[in-house]
């Protein structure tokens, strides 16, 4: 494994429509993108084409898990953010569906492989957990790390990694937020907003201060779920980001 990290590095785990993936390039990073569904990943190599042309950008058509081999994955017709290799989560609300087969590999793969990046962004429906149990056994980590909220054992899973300063970010302000300028993390970009199928911004450029893992709590249990209900978000939709240092 490297012993360095990589400061001009993302990984992109769960690239989806590759709009994140193509902010990050923006930014002026070098991203690792991973998406399970095939036919995302073709429409992002054609439109991303110069970028992996240029050996900025690498896209890799396979899912996320424990363990390595093939897994059933559920492509959600309605909704295709919703697909995932859970079939609850991948089926939810009796939409439609269709299944494939996705090679698949552990998050420890992608670190072997290419290196510790400065910035991993996991949205896997589902299977972020075990991006982040595999910082836990890094002896070197990622600068910063972001998961989708899917309960507070996500927090405590993200706590227990190693990581101690924290923000949340809500999925359904994220258009309200304007990029500082000068960047904060890599280079600025004018005019830019987040829209549909977007993060929002990471690191230190996500809005409000880091947060300690008693005021990240406090917030998770009066802004995303109460105590007791931790089955209803309460507005939007939520994602945690991490800082190892």
């Amino acid at each position: 494994m490297y012993i360095k990290r990589d400061n001009n590095l993302i990984f992109d785990i769960g690239m989806h429509k590759a709009l994140d993936t193509e902010f990050y390039l923006k930014k002026g990073f070098n991203v690792v993108a991973v998406e399970a569904n095939p036919q995302l990943v073709e429409d992002a190599k054609c439109r991303l084409y110069d970028y992996i042309k240029e050996g900025r950008l690498t896209i890799l058509n396979l899912g996320i898990s424990p363990t390595e081999g093939k897994l059933t994955f559920y492509i959600n017709l309605e909704n295709d953010e919703w697909s995932s290799f859970n079939k609850n989560l991948g089926t939810r609300d009796n939409t439609r569906y269709e299944t494939i087969e996705v090679d698949c590999v552990t998050p420890m793969y992608l670190f072997t492989k290419f290196g510790i990046p400065y910035y991993v962004k996991v949205d896997i429906e589902g299977y972020d957990v075990y991006v982040i149990n595999t910082i836990k056994e890094l002896k070197i980590k990622p600068k910063y790390a972001s998961i989708e909220d899917s309960g507070i054992d996500s927090l405590i899973s993200f706590y227990n990694s190693g990581c101690r300063k924290f923000k949340l970010l809500n999925q359904i302000d994220k258009w309200k937020i304007q990029l500082p300028n000068p960047a904060l993390e890599g280079n600025y970009i004018s005019d830019y907003s987040f829209g549909a199928c977007t993060s929002g911004p990471f690191g230190d450029e996500v809005p409000g201060r880091w947060l300690s893992i008693d005021e990240v709590m406090y917030e998770y249990l009066n802004k995303v779920r109460k105590p007791g209900e931790q089955h209803i978000i309460q507005h939007g939709w939520w994602d945690i980001h991490g800082c190892y240092e």
